[in-house]
């Protein structure tokens, strides 16, 4: 149980100070820009506040990659290898970064413990991604920063015949905005040739931006809804094995006892970061309501040993009693035999008579067994 809690916890603990760490750089990075900002009013702005173009080129840099630590820290709370990976390159960016200009403290302290962190627990992301990263993909991202450089480049080189381009700065805003269709409006073409690049930017970059999704996206819904059906055709091919609805300390315990007799058995959870954390734990698991009956249908009720409902509500498994129930009945080749764990004992004959066969309440059994044993002699005899 010790193990178990060590690698559950420690994973959460780097994702935690990964997300910190990413906060920090992202406040870090946008304060200077928000004091300068303050005084863009003033005619004079104090020298203090002067940022060198390095400056906000460092200031934006922070700005993303500490969005990026932030989505890499739930990759990590998830124990995902691949993420792992990618906090190591970032957090080095983001080093190197600081060093150049002048982090403050507790940005470093807490960048180097992410570091740290990730590499004391490196064997504890353990968990690999089904998909892979394909040709196809990384064309679709090339084809976005293509987009980006013609843009910039473009708008750069003929920033005469626009009004309000003066930078590679300014380019780049202009181009960032004429492909995201927010169009402000404080930059725009003066000319016929620079409208006639403009066209041409945003068919560039729609056409990117569609071909970038579809090669990066596509993949990897193909992959999710392969693994879904995977899963659903090997519930479906399991014959004589266990239904647990619901999971909870008692179900645990049931799924510990089969796997012992190498009973097969499958657990219905209705809570998505339960179905993530009993995944992780190495539990065939059915995301889905054990109350539906296509849910039942979809684990194979009609080919199973028994169904357990062992949740922590009796109403909860009562309802998952009367579903088993009726489908038993009106599937008449389904000889599933169908066990309730209910903590009330008042309770116990309304299950029986939705149809369980069998009744078990967990406190009842064991609050009786620890009162037997208090009054045992040592020889085995009760007390007088």
């Amino acid at each position: 149980m010790g193990g178990l809690f060590r690698r559950v916890t420690f994973p959460k603990i780097v994702a935690g100070v990964l997300a910190l760490a990413g906060l920090l750089n992202l406040v870090t990075g946008l304060a200077p820009l928000f004091r300068a900002a303050s005084y863009l009013q003033l005619e004079k702005v104090p020298e203090y506040l002067r940022l060198s173009p390095g400056q906000r080129l460092s200031g934006i840099m922070s700005v993303l990659l500490g969005v990026l630590l932030i989505a890499l820290a739930k990759g990590l709370y998830e124990r995902r290898r691949r993420s792992w990976g990618w906090a190591l390159a970032v957090l080095a960016v983001l080093m190197v970064n600081n060093l150049w200009r002048g982090t403050t403290p507790q940005t470093a302290v807490v960048s180097a413990a992410a570091i740290v962190g990730l590499i004391i627990f490196r064997r504890r992301f353990d968990v690999r991604s089904e998909t892979r990263i394909v040709y196809g993909q990384i064309f679709g991202l090339a084809t976005v920063v293509l987009a980006l450089c013609y843009g910039t480049v473009g708008a750069y080189l003929m920033r005469a015949q626009f009004n309000g381009i003066k930078t590679w700065t300014d380019s780049f805003y202009f181009t960032f905005v004429t492909y995201s269709t927010l169009g402000y409006g404080d930059m725009l073409p003066v000319t016929d040739d620079a409208k006639i690049f403009v066209i041409s930017m945003i068919v560039v970059g729609v056409g990117s931006f569609l071909t970038a999704l579809t090669l990066v996206a596509g993949p990897l819904i193909e992959a999710r809804m392969k693994g879904v059906l995977r899963l659903m055709s090997r519930f479906q091919n399991l014959t004589k094995h266990v239904i647990i609805c619901g999971h909870s300390n008692v179900s645990d315990s049931i799924a510990d006892e089969l796997r012992e007799r190498n009973v097969p058995h499958l657990i219905i959870e209705d809570r998505p970061d339960l179905v993530a954390y009993l995944r992780d734990a190495g539990r065939d698991v059915l995301a889905g309501d054990a109350t539906k009956t296509e849910t039942l249908a979809t684990a194979n009720i009609k080919r199973a040993l028994a169904i357990i409902a062992a949740s922590d509500s009796d109403s909860v498994n009562t309802m998952v009693a009367l579903t088993a129930n009726e489908y038993r009945q009106r599937e008449k080749s389904c000889r599933v035999r169908i066990i309730v764990r209910v903590e009330d004992e008042g309770n116990i004959e309304k299950v029986r008579h939705v149809g369980a066969d069998e009744v078990i309440s967990p406190s009842t059994i064991g609050g009786r067994l620890m009162a037997k044993k208090a009054v045992e002699r040592e020889g085995g005899a009760d007390a007088p």
